[in-house]
């Protein structure tokens, strides 16, 4: 409001300082789209609303149209709901997976598949990049992790009684995340869908 009074007087601002205040509107209104993507990424509707399939669908679109990363996704249709706190690991870590192939792997391509065998859910994201280093394997393979991200991703998994398995070489990188499938919470669920 501060700056669009402030443009109502910009006639009596030198051209300089009407410029700058111009270029500071543009800037506050590419924030705020910023900020309106950021917050709907921290915690998207369609995860509560629809479901793990349909949110990771419509993250990996966005992902590849972005990043230009072509994302495949394989989930069966019949893939039943998971409690609120599982399908919330499994697209962060989809999230930060992603996000790694984007930034290290060089990989042109990324494949995701979800599956569930009696009690338990196993998430692969598998890139055909250059792999973690040889190095850096080693001190995973002592239990340090690099990054934030992969050590994020493997204490989430912890909390809810899973393990992260990195398997990588110069052909590409598998990052399997294995949880025990705890079924919805019925008052959650119905809490959940009452709210909205």
């Amino acid at each position: 409001m501060n700056t669009a009074h402030a443009i109502r007087e910009a006639r009596n601002l030198t051209p300089s300082a009407s410029a700058a205040l111009a270029e500071n509107t543009t800037l506050l209104e590419q924030i705020s789209a910023e900020i309106r993507t950021i917050s709907h990424l921290l915690h998207p509707p369609l995860l509560d609303e629809i479901g793990l399939q349909s949110a990771l669908q419509w993250y990996i679109d966005g992902f590849s149209e972005r990043s230009k990363v072509n994302v495949t996704l394989e989930l069966p249709d019949d893939f039943a709901r998971l409690s609120h706190d599982i399908e919330l690991s499994l697209f962060r870590i989809v999230q930060e997976s992603l996000t790694n192939i984007h930034r290290h792997s060089g990989s042109a391509t990324a494949s995701i598949r979800v599956s569930r065998d009696g009690d338990e859910v196993r998430l692969e994201v598998k890139d055909e990049g250059k792999g973690i280093p040889q190095n850096t394997q080693s001190g995973m393979n002592s239990g340090r992790l690099p990054g934030v991200g992969l050590r994020g991703m493997r204490e989430r998994l912890r909390q809810l009684g899973g393990h992260l398995v990195i398997q990588s070489s110069p052909n590409g990188t598998t990052i399997i995340a294995q949880l025990p499938v705890t079924e919805p919470n019925t008052k959650e669920a119905v809490a959940s869908a009452t709210s909205h």
